[in-house]
């Protein structure tokens, strides 16, 4: 009895074995033909390669400022009579600003022109005077000559005639101080008058009718607008990448979708001690009147650009036996390595400058774990979907 419990034991042991046996051999049947499916297809994701416009640039703030401005300054003193423009008007060269009171001037002028009378009839009677010395002294001077007079009577007369010269040439003197006085006196009467140095718009009005002014006081501030200057600094690790005529351009909140261009004109010859910071500047055409001064806004300065630049991201670059490229999936869902040239990286995407064509659909997700010539098979992105072109089958790299 107990040879047959031991027996059916030992059977059903090795019926359980066997099952086992088998259930394992089924089940590695079936596993291996989806693991070798699993090792032949790689699923990816592509990168439908296209020309577009591609721009390395700086950005910084920058301020608009005046190309040139002229503070307009009184030359004579006296109280401002009138104010005949206002602040932002556009005046032109020479127009009339305002007015001093110019009376006391007048009076002067009137006096002037008196004293001028009395000087010159003055120095015309000295003159008769001196003519009538010179010719009694040359008379004398014969009589002289033929002993008929003495020496002593002679220089009374040269004293005379001396005389009449000194008189003469001090009234002359005098007559040359008055009459430089009496430009003077004319031209600080017109001076009275303020007028504007050059074309453009009153910036800014320092002073109200019936002050006091006098030279050195500032009455306007005046620029023209048609071309303004455009501030900004940059520090020192992105100031030497910047030359002069570098393209830049110029966005403000107050000018929303307006977009301003210009080129780098200077910079500054020496660094700021507070910021470290280099000072550039940019001349901006204004025409129509736009930009004004004070506004604020972003420079966007553009170091290299293309306008038909291949670009791919840079998680898509691989290094294959060396070489640097991509994969790039063709119509029969093959993956073939590319080596590519690379340029500038802008915003994550890098500029592929031989290597690749445009419409070319480069692995952006997979890519590490694929071989030259693997089979992929492509993830479809329904809402930007890709049409895989056929490549050219020359590729870089293992099994080129």
């Amino acid at each position: 009895m107990k040879k047959i419990i031991t027996g059916l034991s030992l059977l059903f042991f090795l019926s359980f074995v066997g099952y086992k046996v088998i259930e394992r051999i089924n089940w590695q049947n079936q596993e291996q033909p989806t693991q070798a499916r699993y090792q032949a297809t790689t699923v990816v994701k592509v990168w439908p390669t296209r020309a577009q416009l591609l721009r390395e640039t700086l950005k910084t703030v920058g301020e608009i400022i005046t190309v040139e401005e002229a503070l307009v300054q009184p030359r004579v003193s006296g109280q401002l009579l009138r104010i005949l423009v206002k602040e932002g008007e556009h005046v032109e060269a020479g127009q009339l600003l305002a007015e001093i009171d110019d009376r006391t001037l007048q009076v002067q002028l009137l006096q002037s022109e008196h004293n001028l009378a009395i000087l010159t009839t003055n120095l015309n009677q000295a003159l008769l005077r001196l003519e009538q010395a010179a010719a009694e002294k040359e008379r004398y001077s014969e009589l002289l000559d033929h002993r008929y007079i003495s020496q002593r009577e002679f220089e009374q007369i040269e004293s005379t005639y001396l005389s009449a010269q000194t008189a003469w040439q001090v009234l002359t003197e005098q007559l040359a101080t008055a009459q430089a006085n009496h430009e003077l006196l004319e031209l600080q009467l017109t001076q009275a008058k303020i007028h504007s140095p050059l074309s453009g718009f009153v910036l800014k009005q320092h002073v109200a009718a019936g002050m006091n002014v006098s030279p050195g006081t500032t009455l306007f501030t005046i620029a023209p607008l048609n071309r303004v200057k455009l501030k900004f600094h940059l520090d020192q690790r992105e100031a030497t990448k910047v030359e002069s005529g570098t393209r830049i351009e110029f966005t403000t909140d107050a000018l929303p979708g307006q977009l301003f261009t210009g080129r780098i004109q200077k910079s500054s010859p020496v660094y700021e001690p507070t910021t470290r910071t280099l000072g550039f500047t940019a001349i901006l055409p204004n025409e129509p009147l736009k930009l004004e001064p004070g506004m604020f806004g972003t420079v966007a300065i553009i170091l290299q650009s293309s306008h038909r630049a291949i670009t791919v991201p840079q998680e898509a670059l691989v290094t294959l036996q060396g070489q640097n490229g991509v994969f790039v999936v063709d119509a029969t869902q093959t993956a073939r390595f590319k080596p590519v040239e690379t340029g500038m990286i802008v915003d994550h995407l890098v500029e592929i400058t031989s290597g690749l064509e445009e419409g070319e659909a480069v692995v952006i997700i997979g890519q590490a774990r694929l071989r030259d010539q693997q089979k992929v098979e492509v993830l479809v992105d329904e809402e930007n979907p890709i049409e895989i072109q056929q490549q050219n089958t020359t590729t870089g790299g293992e099994g080129s």
